[in-house]
């Protein structure tokens, strides 16, 4: 079974909590998330390789995003010289091994994952077996041998892997994935002349700034909500702010990942609900918008509550009688990501209008004309 055949099968399965709802408030009301792509992100598991100077940002990263479940793997410990740029580690856990003082941080920020911590190194003897239990690799050492390592390993079982490294200024970013033909001993078939980062000095924005892409390469690859970069490799140059990128030869397109069946719809169109509001029928309008736009104008009867307070405290009308909820927006879409949110949690009551204020201003003009 493929890593995307596993996420799809477990995250049927999953729920979000009231208080997850109100942690990923923002992340609901992405069209390419939405409560779909943050069920993938709780049922993926991901393996990230070195708690270390990018290792510290990607797993930040992933775990504020809801990663469900996070294998951090380090056999080093805390060392003073690391706190500058290594920020899930404290001064005070000087000492401490990388992985136990990375985790113990990430439990304090997210407590709706599950982090796994390994006082080891990767090695010839563990490394297919920590990466069959994942479906992604992410690669934040500064250990060569480890990157052949990765690439040998995922190739074999079929998984995808995030490459980054850094030298100084400079940074460089790639998917590999074999079934494509990108791998990391193609792009660099000579050990001598592969990149390594290991005793230069570095920035750690500059480890932040690729480690974050890393940790978005991670994300599309789990909700499909964007293509990967696989086999292409991104340079970064702090000092200019510059990007490059430079497509490996003979790699595959990727095929596109798979989409969702189409959900029902749970929505109503301006007619709809002219017709409900003729028979007197119970209905409870809420404008979702900033208060700025809602006082600016909305529909009659309206009330206001925004997304972030409804994903946070609930409803405040509406959920307590019978009455049919629509949500309103501007168009359409944040509204809809709130609905299919608010459905998870068994609110069944709670609808949507199609194209949003801006379709009843449409419907207005055109009985007017």
């Amino acid at each position: 079974m493929s890593y995307l055949e596993r996420i799809a099968s477990a995250y049927s399965e999953e729920k979000l909590s009231q208080q997850e709802l109100a942690y990923y408030a923002r992340h609901l009301l992405l069209p390419g998330i939405g409560t779909k792509g943050q069920l993938k992100l709780k049922s993926a598991r991901v393996l990230v390789v070195g708690a270390g100077g990018l290792g510290c940002p990607a797993l930040l990263a992933l775990a504020g995003a809801g990663v469900g479940h996070l294998t951090v793997i380090d056999g080093d410990t805390v060392a003073m010289s690391n706190l500058s740029r290594q920020w899930l580690h404290q001064y005070a856990e000087a000492g401490i091994n990388k992985a136990i003082s990375a985790s113990e941080t990430l439990r304090s920020m997210n407590p709706f994952i599950t982090i796994e911590p390994r006082e080891e190194m990767l090695s010839q003897e563990n490394v297919n077996e920590w990466i069959t239990q994942h479906d992604i690799v992410v690669d934040a050492t500064d250990d060569l041998g480890a990157r052949y390592l990765i690439d040998d390993s995922c190739a074999e079982l079929g998984k995808p892997w995030v490459h980054a490294a850094l030298y100084r200024e400079r940074s460089q970013l790639c998917v590999f994935w074999a079934k494509y033909g990108a791998r990391f001993s193609q792009l660099f078939p000579e050990k001598s002349e592969a990149p390594s980062c290991a005793g230069a000095g570095m920035m750690g924005a500059t480890a932040g700034a690729v480690a974050n892409l890393q940790a978005l390469e991670v994300i599309k690859l789990i909700t499909a909500s964007a293509p990967p970069k696989v086999g292409e490799l991104v340079s970064f140059d702090a000092e200019g702010i510059a990007l490059q990128n430079f497509r490996m030869p003979e790699v595959q397109k990727v095929e596109p990942l798979p989409e969702d069946k189409a959900s029902l719809s749970y929505s109503i169109d301006t007619d709809t609900l002219r017709q409900a509001q003729s028979i007197s029928q119970p209905l409870a309008l809420i404008d979702i918008r900033s208060a700025n736009e809602f006082n600016k104008g909305s529909m009659n009867g309206a009330l206001h509550q925004t997304a972030e307070s409804i994903l946070e405290s609930g409803l405040e009308v509406g959920a307590a009688n019978n009455s049919r909820v629509i949500l309103l927006c501007e168009e359409g879409l944040v509204s809809a990501m709130l609905v299919d949110a608010l459905r998870a949690r068994g609110m069944e009551n709670v609808f949507y209008l199609e194209g949003g204020i801006l379709a009843l201003v449409k419907a207005r003009n055109s009985c007017c004309n």
